[in-house]
């Protein structure tokens, strides 16, 4: 009879990364025949250890302070690191994501909207977190696009939070627009779209914002949305298990660590919109998604808003978007009908009324004009494509 292996995973539970980490190692064990797991509960910044007295076959764990590295070297067992943060006397394998990959996607995120202007706001006087802000750096010089860092004026502990807010909407308001900013996950994401709220800054019109990470929940709570990068924690997670259980068969562990380079961005309000040297024209977008749930709204309505005639609203339109604002609007509905599809279970006569339609029979003809489906065939197709699994290496 084959021996059931039993593996520790000391990964926090808090966040939608670790969760997702978690979830990778499932599906191995799931693949194979007597895995039995161990997740202990816990934050992101609670201290991980091993349960005294507990023996087993080995440990996935995400390694970020030397008194866990030590205790693992004491356990014994295999271990496998899923942490990126790099620990003097700390050196299991371990499979993380690529910092240089994910830099890359979020540059190439930024050039595909025009941004030329690009920023990082991350933690201060944290190694991995550096790397993480180099990477992002080295890859928009390389592409000739300028690239600011968030230097605070004060250091975190030194400060209250009301004077770091300050600080960041000053930092914020001394930065060329428009601008795209890369932060180094979606904690901070969402403390810099609260900053340009109390700042008076439009995002994305003047400040599009992405996280480095994505978590369902907190990303779509902000205001607006923040869009986020779906790192590869369910690969990092897979990849551990398997490389945990060659380990435990034997097989030597790799000299290197692995790299995960598959990633892609979650788009939502803080970065979907294209930037624009024409104040009018990032004033007009704003205003447009702030009153799509207005019937009534028409371009009349926007032009009067923006203290412009319709014919030089128009004008600036098409030099700047290449049609006219009629058009966004139309755009900007169809667009927030398919978010809505995507992402809630709300009925599609509440769906027309929020997207600013007069019927659900007027959004069923304009969306099938547009998509060739109706709402809810669309939403159904969506639903099945979200539950097909990816095929694995």
């Amino acid at each position: 009879m084959k021996k059931t292996l039993k593996i520790a995973v000391l990964v926090d539970t808090s966040t939608g990364w670790s969760r997702r980490v978690i979830r990778g190692v499932s599906d191995y064990a799931m693949e194979q025949t007597g895995w039995q797991i161990t997740v202990v509960e816990s934050g992101i910044n609670e201290k991980r250890g091993m349960e005294p007295g507990w023996q087993g076959d080995g440990v996935i764990a995400r390694i970020s302070d030397s008194e866990t590295g030590h205790q693992l070297k004491e356990f014994g067992k295999p271990v496998v690191n899923v942490s990126g943060i790099e620990l003097k006397g700390v050196d299991f394998p371990s499979v993380t994501s690529d910092y240089r990959a994910l830099a890359g996607l979020a540059v190439q995120h930024f050039s595909e909207r025009g941004y030329r202007q690009l920023a990082y706001y991350g933690l201060e006087d944290l190694p991995y977190v550096t790397r993480h802000c180099e990477a992002f750096v080295k890859v928009a010089e390389q592409q000739e696009l300028s690239c600011a860092v968030y230097q605070p004026s004060q250091k975190p502990k030194a400060s209250n939070w009301q004077k770091r807010q300050k600080s960041l909407i000053a930092w914020l308001n001394g930065l060329p627009k428009p601008i795209g900013i890369w932060t180094w996950g979606s904690m901070r994401g969402r403390s810099l779209l609260n900053a340009c709220l109390e700042g008076g800054i439009i995002v994305p019109e003047q400040v599009a914002v992405l996280a480095g990470d994505d978590d369902d929940l907190l990303c779509q709570v902000c205001t607006p949305p923040l869009s986020g990068m779906v790192t590869p924690a369910e690969q990092i997670g897979y990849q551990a298990a398997r490389m945990l259980h060659a380990f435990i068969e034997g097989e030597a562990p790799p000299e290197q660590k692995l790299l995960i380079t598959e990633a892609e961005v979650n788009a939502r309000a803080s970065t979907e919109t294209l930037a624009f040297s024409d104040p009018e024209v990032r004033k007009a977008l704003h205003y447009i998604r702030e009153h799509l749930q207005d019937q009534t709204l028409q371009v009349r309505d926007l032009a009067e808003a923006l203290g412009l005639s319709r014919r030089a609203l128009e004008r600036r339109f098409e030099l700047a978007l290449g049609h006219g604002p009629s058009q966004e609007i139309q755009s900007a509905r169809l667009k927030l009908v398919k978010t809505l599809l995507r992402e809630t279970k709300m009925r599609i006569s509440d769906l027309a009324t929020r997207a600013g339609y007069t019927s659900p029979e007027y959004l069923g003809r304009v969306f099938k004009k547009n998509t060739g489906h109706t709402p809810r065939q669309f939403r159904l197709r969506q639903s099945e494509e979200q539950q097909r699994m990816p095929e694995r290496a």
